[in-house]
């Protein structure tokens, strides 16, 4: 008896001693360099905040495998009742979450409930299926280059707002001016040239290199405002979906405990972004700089000027997403540089306000957890835009079938 409790003993010293030992080597393996190599460059570490998180890893790896080798069974029970403490905190999170009513109120949620995010992901996958059979990605039927001559083509150049983030494709906004119009028995088709991500110079270089290959008669080129970034840059996420810790933690915990999942990576992102250079509205910031606007002064010029040499109309949409103040006032720096450039535009910004602003911001959204322009929003576009085509005289009556 005491031989084989001494066997056990000596059992237990060596198997602190390999599992201390382990993560100890796992503290100091893990690091940028290895998973660099093990992902094949896809995780970046350019970014100071995420060098740190990793140096933390490392030295708590390191650290817990000294105490293991140095406490043995006293460590390892410590560690199993902070994991327990953690798993069931976490359950009671999820437990309680289930039951708090979602704020759809507030413009700026604190966290979204991880049902919303699949309702988005699954109306945006219905947008993707219909992108991947497009030779350019965009959410349309594969478009011929010849135009009916017995009717008016509009081309509309856009980003996300156009490829329809958020929304069923009946409510996207080029789907509902395309139908008000034939309802008022316009002989018309639109081109629905979006994709998610692009700015001002992405469709300008799309319409140079492909889109003038196209017959059309008017170009509508729908303006958002993050449209001016000229370094090909977006707003930086700390923990972004696909991502590894999206892929390694964020996942596999939102099968179990996806809303407490979901609440924890919304308040990281949030920390992130208020006290470090992540986020959407830093990014903005970036955007409406003196160097980056006189940039696009001369990308505008550019524009017009390739416009003006191929008898190409054009006319500048610019879509709030909805009625914030904010919005006007990034709008308002920028229709100076379209009226220097000699751009016509339509600002949709007053239409969207005045007929809105008694919405609450975040239910004028394309779903609880896409902040893009919803059904109501793009209705606004959609009749509006009518409005201004036709008292423009860039659709005329004659025009019916």
């Amino acid at each position: 008896m005491d031989r084989a409790i001494l066997i056990n003993g000596n059992f237990m010293k060596y198997f602190y001693r390999i599992l201390g030992t382990c993560f100890i080597l796992s503290g100091i393996i893990l690091n940028e360099w290895v998973i660099k190599y093990l992902t094949h460059g896809q995780v970046k570490f350019a970014e100071t905040e995420k060098q740190i998180l990793m140096g933390v890893i490392n030295v708590s790896f390191i650290l817990l495998g000294i105490l293991i080798i140095r406490y043995q069974k006293t460590a390892m029970q410590n560690m199993l009742l902070v994991c327990a403490s953690v798993v069931v905190t976490f359950g009671f999170l999820e437990f309680a979450l289930r039951f708090i009513p979602p704020d759809l109120e507030s413009e700026s949620p604190r966290w979204i409930p991880h049902r919303y995010k699949l309702q988005n992901n699954a109306i945006n996958q219905e947008h993707k299926i219909q992108s991947t059979a497009n030779p350019y990605g965009f959410n349309d039927i594969i478009q011929t280059t010849k135009k009916n001559p017995e009717s008016t083509r509009i081309a509309i150049l856009g980003d996300s707002f156009v490829w329809g983030a958020g929304v069923p494709e009946k409510n996207m906004w080029t789907r509902k001016l395309d139908k008000t119009m034939k309802q008022d028995g316009l002989n018309v088709s639109i081109l629905n040239w979006g994709k998610p991500g692009w700015s001002t110079l992405d469709e300008f270089q799309f319409l140079k290199s492909e889109g003038i290959k196209y017959e059309f008669d008017l170009l509508l080129i729908g303006f958002v405002v993050n449209d001016p970034v000229m370094d090909q840059t977006t707003h930086r996420v700390f923990i972004y979906a696909g991502g590894i810790v999206d892929r390694i933690f964020v996942q596999p915990l939102s099968r179990y405990l996806p809303n407490a999942t979901s609440l924890f990576v919304d308040l990281i992102n949030q920390f992130f972004d208020r006290f470090f250079d992540y986020g959407y509205s830093n990014w903005l910031d970036r955007i409406y700089s003196p160097d980056n606007l006189r940039q696009y002064q001369s990308l505008l010029l550019e524009v017009a000027d390739f416009c003006k040499n191929r008898d190409i109309r054009v006319l500048i949409v610019m879509t709030p997403e909805n009625h914030s103040p904010l919005l006007q006032q990034r709008f308002e720096r920028v229709t100076g540089l379209f009226q220097h450039a000699g751009i016509p535009y339509f600002n949709l910004y007053p239409d969207v306000h005045d007929q809105l602003h008694h919405i609450p911001i975040r239910r004028l959204w394309a779903n609880p957890a896409d902040g893009h322009p919803g059904e109501a929003v793009n209705d606004v576009y959609a009749r509006s835009i009518y409005r201004y085509l036709t008292e423009h005289a860039y659709l005329k009556r004659s025009e019916q079938p």
